[in-house]
């Protein structure tokens, strides 16, 4: 699985971005990504997609838009197209607040949810939306826990070691050494 691509970005549309990472040309499908200038280098999030007739990456600018598609596509009836349709339409706090509020006529603007999906996407992820500022923790603990999750640590770990190393003040890498220092004891 690809985590992220950091490189220069070639070109961009509406819906892709073309990503030059030590010459070699990466063709993402985007959601709302603000404009890039040419040239520019940056980091993107990235979902890799193998279907049987099909494979590309989606490319997230953060975490949170990642997270919220990953979501979206463990919903019955959801899958990668639809979720990034969402994802286009929307931005994350409005879709969490449409869930949490069960707006069923907003989830059904929605590209590619009708009314039967309006009522899964509410079933499957209301409790499920809510964001870590208002616990208070890290801004990057969940970047932490994909990063630990990738690296093979079970979920139970990682949870454990996250309550003992999680101060607001630590960057991303310093809360990463902190987890992998408290996880190899």
């Amino acid at each position: 699985m690809i985590y992220g691509l950091k490189g220069q970005v070639v070109s961009q549309s509406a819906t892709t971005l073309i990503l030059n990472v030590n010459n070699v040309y990466y063709e993402l499908k985007v959601p709302s990504l603000s404009e890039q200038v040419i040239g520019d280098e940056i980091f993107i999030y990235t979902y890799q997609v193998i279907r049987e007739d099909d494979e590309y990456l989606i490319g997230f600018s953060s975490l949170e838009e990642k997270a919220l598609f990953l979501k979206l596509i463990n919903v019955s009836g959801i899958g990668p197209k639809t979720a990034l349709g969402i994802l286009t339409a929307t931005n994350p706090e409005r879709f969490s607040e449409a869930v949490m509020a069960e707006e069923l006529s907003y989830l059904k603007k929605l590209p590619g949810v009708g009314p039967k999906g309006a009522s899964q996407i509410v079933l499957d992820l209301k409790g499920k939306l809510q964001t870590d500022t208002s616990k208070g923790t890290n801004p990057y603990e969940e970047e932490v826990i994909i990063a630990l999750q990738s690296l093979g640590f079970k979920k139970s770990e990682i949870s454990k070691v996250m309550k003992k190393v999680s101060l607001k003040a630590l960057t991303a890498n310093e809360l990463l050494k902190l987890a992998l220092n408290e996880l190899r004891r």
